[in-house]
């Protein structure tokens, strides 16, 4: 199991677990138009919904109060393929008098898929004798949307090919915005910074984490770019009574 940055992760839920106990479906499952292996999962034990539109309304509605997230509908501009999006924009401006025309704010994004899964029958999962449903996500982080320079600056310190992943080869979304946007929803930091609003009152955006407060909340982090999961890092977050 991976750490992301210097950042801690909650406590897990399963203990022996590797990526295998999670039986993954394959890229397949979903739309030919999504371009990368969802990195977010979502397990809710089969306790806390009635049924599966009951526990894809708990991770969206928990999440969103938790991170004070936008929700967006289709029709999208660019859905690659997923039910609704929820983002969060302006956060961490990057400025820089040496590059004044590449500075930028920045957004987290993150994409839902479960109809799919649905559809295919891949919405449940029994694990331990525990059923749980399950609801898959693609979160990156990037250059905010309405900067010109959406999505990409590749030299940024913050959403950039810098630091822990300035050695890496591949495609930018794939192995430096998803692994950011995983690590801000697991941990609300980036690169082990804690993010806040940019406003008067500096509030924490937050994380899953904030959801213990109703919730037994497991975390599990395994390194992708492996049988078609093309992103860095597979996060796996329980929520169990």
């Amino acid at each position: 199991m991976l750490r992301l940055g210097c950042a801690l992760l909650a406590a897990v839920s399963l203990p022996g677990a590797d990526l295998a106990s999670f039986q993954l479906p394959a890229k397949t499952a979903f739309p030919a138009s999504m371009p990368r292996y969802p990195n977010a999962w979502f397990y809710v034990e089969a306790a806390l919904a009635a049924n599966y539109a009951d526990a894809v309304k708990l991770v969206r509605s928990n999440l969103r109060s938790a991170m004070r997230l936008r929700e967006y509908y289709g029709p999208f501009s660019n859905p690659e393929g997923c039910d609704s999006d929820f983002r969060l924009e302006h956060l961490q401006p990057w400025e820089d008098n040496r590059h004044r025309a590449l500075q930028h704010s920045h957004a987290f994004h993150m994409r839902y898929y479960h109809s799919s899964l649905e559809a295919a029958k891949l919405h449940e999962v029994t694990m331990e004798g525990k059923r749980y449903y399950r609801v898959a996500a693609s979160a990156h982080y990037e250059v905010e949307h309405t900067n010109p320079n959406h999505a990409d600056v590749e030299i940024c310190p913050i959403c950039g090919l810098t630091g822990e992943y300035a050695t890496l080869q591949g495609n930018l979304v794939e192995i430096a915005h998803d692994p950011l946007g995983l690590e801000l929803l697991l941990t609300g930091r980036i690169r082990g910074e804690v993010v806040r609003f940019d406003d008067w009152e500096q509030r924490e955006v937050g994380s899953v984490l904030s959801l213990r407060r109703r919730f037994t909340v497991g975390t599990h982090v395994f390194g992708g770019m492996s049988e078609g999961r093309n992103t860095l890092r597979i996060g796996i977050v329980t929520l169990e009574r």
